[in-house]
This record gives structure tokens, C-alpha cells and sequence, in this order.
């Protein structure tokens, strides 16, 4: 037996002792219907009715809306609104749920936000990166190392990660010495796949496409891309060196798994077991055209501690619908971040950059913006002046001890054409690397 086949026979037991085999149920039956959408077709009406209702007599926010018959008819929120409304639109039977749980968006959008999911919507949300990852051929329980430079956030115990088979892995720089350790560590411990946001990929191919990564001599089922664009480039050069696939991953914190690329040549195939999907037009609140960019909007169908209808996230896609009721995005214009560095010329994880701000939800939105080695500025959308201490300090730590920060205040942070605002911006002119 395989240490893949004994860990994941360990979590059916598991799953079925202690949490009635929910978590097993919910990966069998979102890989069934994921097969078979026009089966889903049949549980969508009911699942999509079954929230709206559920909403509209257990959320303050949504009981007004208890006649509306249309899910058009219910408004359409930002993740500002969603974040100005959040004691009304959370259900308060679930405060005191002790298996609720929090989950706290990285602030990729320049909104930092925090979710609640009660104990099935959790399942659905692990389920789904479960199975969209099997769609790709990595199963369950493979190993896996997910590159994070902010792991001590997710605070994951290591026996956790080692009944689970999926290790956190720290990466706060990404100079050749770093990506050299993460490679030969990845192979001494006979990872089967890995997944970081592009940009991670970015710095590896380039260290491979200068000859500076280690002869590769693993054993990886596939790489996974995920919350910035993957440039082709990349794809090509990790998946030659790596000898796998690389693929794009759709997916945010507060939700969970929206879409993967399988592999067709499609695009991403979309989860709509577990989302109803709207595209709307960048004018108006019509439906968009098949392959006509528009707004996301989304309607997550499990999660009755924190109802989510109708969210626009605010990515603009294009979708196509197959013949066999398959949906697949066919293009992505996402988060808008440049990239950062430190004092001595080390590209710094943009995510690490900014999850320290996760709990401080009074900031309605930030920027970063990086005038010189040394030089930054914060710019906060916040009534709250009292976080420039814990900002420098925790800015220190990871830009260098030589790093210098001034704060500006604004009550909006303008937006580029396509309506999203960069979380960051690198205006050095002569950059090290």
C-alpha cells in the first residue's frame, strides 16, 4: 500500500467516524455531477432555490427579499458591501457554532475580508480542491506542497499536515538561493505536486531558464498555478523542466475552488455544482455573450452561516458554454499587483506583502507603493490612523531594517479603466533583478 492509499483510507475512517462521511460524500458527489452537468442541471434549480430561500428567513440583510421569485432581483454586492452589511448578512444562529470557521481573504483586491463557513459549507470548500486537483490526475492525499510566504497565517499544525499529506511551505523571497532549496527539497521528499501563485512560477522558470535550478530528478504529477496570471512562458519552461503539466487554478479563500483547467484546451471548467455563475455586461446588468468579457458574479449555494448571492468579485471573464452543458472561462482579467522588493534587491511574495493586514478590517482598501529600495508608501482607505506602528514594524521585518514608510489617507483609491485598483506599485526605475 502506497503512502497515498494508507493516509487516504485513514481519512474515509475518519471522515466516516467522526463526521458522518460527509467530506467523502461531497467529493463523490461533486465528481459526479462535475461529469454529468446535465444531471447537475436538475440539483442546480433546487440548490439555487434552496439558498434564497434559506436567506431570505434566516439573514437580516435578505429577509426584505423574501417575495422576490428571481435570483435578478436580488442586489448585487461588492466585496465592500459585503463587508459594510456583514452583521446583517451573517445568520446569527451560527455564532455560537463551535465547528464555524473563519477564513481571512490574503487582501488580493486591496480589501482585506474575513468569512465564515458552518461545517458542510467547510466540507464543500475542501471537497471542491479536492476533486477539481483529481480532475488533473493528483488524488487525494498525494503528496503536496502548497509554497506560501505567509504559512505562519494559516496556522496549520504539522500533524495536521502530515495526516493530510499537503505541507505548507514558507517562501518570503524568491532570489536563486531560495528557489534552489525549495527544488531540492521537493525532490528529497518525493513531492507528487505543488502548487504557488504565478508569480512563484515566474521566479522559478527564470531561475531555470538562467541555469541556476538544480538538475530536476522528482517524481511531480502536476503544478499548480494559482491568483495571477499564468504567463505561457512560464507554463512552458516549468512544465519541460518538471516533465508535468502545469495548470491554471481558479479559486479565492472566502468561497473556495471556482475552476481549473482539465486539460482540453477549453479553458477553466467551471464548478457550477457548488456556484451559480452569472456574466454581466461591463454597462449594464445583462448577461454577457459567450466570449464577450463581463463581470463575475457569484452565487455560492452552501454557505448558510454567511449567505453569498450574487457577489461580484471583481475578475472580468469570458465564458463558453460546451453542447454538453459543460461552462468553461475561456479568459481571466484578475488582480492587478507589481512586483515588490527588498531593501537589498530580493523579490518579495506579494502576498506575504499584505497578509498582515488581514485582521484589520476597518481598512476598506490599501496600496503599496514602492518609490526606491528603501522607500515606501502606505495608502489607506481607513478612519483608523492607529495602525502605522504595527505596519512599519511588520514591514521592517520582511523589506529590511533600512526600509522607510509615510502614510496617506484618502476615502477611495482610483481605480485603472477596467475598474479594479493595484495593490501594488513598483515605480524603481532600475531594478536588480
Amino acid at each position: 500500500m502506497t503512502e497515498q492509499e494508507r493516509k487516504y483510507n485513514d481519512f474515509v475512517q475518519y471522515d466516516e467516524k467522526n463526521n458522518r462521511g460527509r467530506l467523502v460524500n461531497a467529493c463523490d458527489e461533486l465528481s459526479f455531477l462535475l461529469k454529468n452537468p446535465k444531471v447537475n442541471d436538475i440539483f442546480v434549480k433546487h440548490f439555487l432555490n434552496d439558498i434564497l430561500s434559506y436567506a431570505t428567513h434566516f439573514s437580516d440583510f435578505y429577509k426584505p427579499y423574501i417575495k422576490c421569485s428571481e435570483l435578478s432581483e436580488f442586489p448585487i454586492l461588492k466585496k465592500q458591501d459585503l463587508k459594510d452589511h456583514w452583521d446583517e448578512i451573517r445568520v446569527k444562529e451560527y455564532d455560537c457554532d463551535p465547528e464555524l470557521v473563519t477564513k481571512y481573504t490574503s487582501g488580493s483586491t486591496g480589501t482585506p475580508f474575513k468569512m465564515v463557513l458552518d461545517k458542510y459549507k467547510h466540507a464543500r470548500w475542501i471537497a471542491g480542491n479536492k476533486v477539481l486537483r483529481d480532475m488533473d490526475g493528483v488524488k487525494s492525499h498525494e503528496k503536496t506542497f502548497f509554497i506560501n510566504a505567509n504559512v505562519s497565517d494559516k496556522k496549520i499544525p504539522l500533524e495536521r499536515q502530515e495526516r493530510d499529506n499537503v505541507y505548507y511551505i514558507a517562501l518570503e523571497y524568491r532570489d536563486d538561493d531560495s528557489l534552489r532549496k525549495l527544488l531540492n527539497r521537493v525532490m528529497n521528499e518525493h513531492v507528487k505536486s505543488m502548487t504557488a501563485i504565478a508569480s512563484v512560477w515566474d521566479a522559478v522558470a527564470s531561475c531555470i531558464y538562467r541555469g541556476n535550478a538544480p538538475k530536476w530528478q522528482g517524481e511531480l504529477i502536476a503544478v499548480f498555478s494559482m491568483s495571477e496570471l499564468l504567463k505561457e512562458k512560464t507554463r512552458k519552461i516549468v512544465s519541460d523542466y518538471f516533465g508535468c503539466p502545469v495548470y491554471d487554478y481558479y479559486a479565492n479563500e472566502e468561497n473556495g475552488a471556482f475552476a481549473m483547467e482539465d486539460g482540453s484546451g477549453n479553458g477553466y471548467l467551471l464548478n457550477t455544482v457548488d456556484y451559480y455563475f452569472e456574466i454581466l455586461k461591463l454597462d449594464s446588468d445583462e448577461p454577457a455573450e459567450d466570449g464577450e468579457i463581463g463581470r463575475l458574479v457569484i452565487t455560492d449555494y452552501f454557505n448558510k452561516a454567511f449567505p453569498i448571492i450574487r457577489y461580484e468579485n471583481g475578475d472580468l471573464v469570458a465564458v463558453k458554454h460546451m453542447d454538453d452543458g459543460r461552462v468553461y472561462i475561456t479568459k481571466i482579467q484578475g488582480r492587478i499587483a507589481d512586483t515588490v522588493y527588498s531593501t537589498d534587491g530580493r523579490i518579495v511574495d506579494i502576498f506575504h506583502a499584505i497578509s498582515f493586514l488581514e485582521p484589520c478590517q476597518d481598512i476598506k482598501q490599501f496600496q503599496l507603493i514602492q518609490y526606491s529600495y528603501t522607500e515606501f508608501k502606505w495608502v489607506l482607505n481607513t478612519t483608523n490612523h492607529s495602525y502605522e506602528s504595527f505596519i512599519v514594524s511588520e514591514c521592517k521585518n520582511l523589506f529590511g531594517k533600512d526600509s522607510n514608510y509615510t502614510f496617506e489617507y484618502v476615502d477611495e483609491i482610483p481605480r485603472l479603466r477596467s475598474g479594479k485598483t493595484r495593490m501594488t506599485v513598483c515605480l524603481i526605475k532600475d531594478k536588480i533583478s
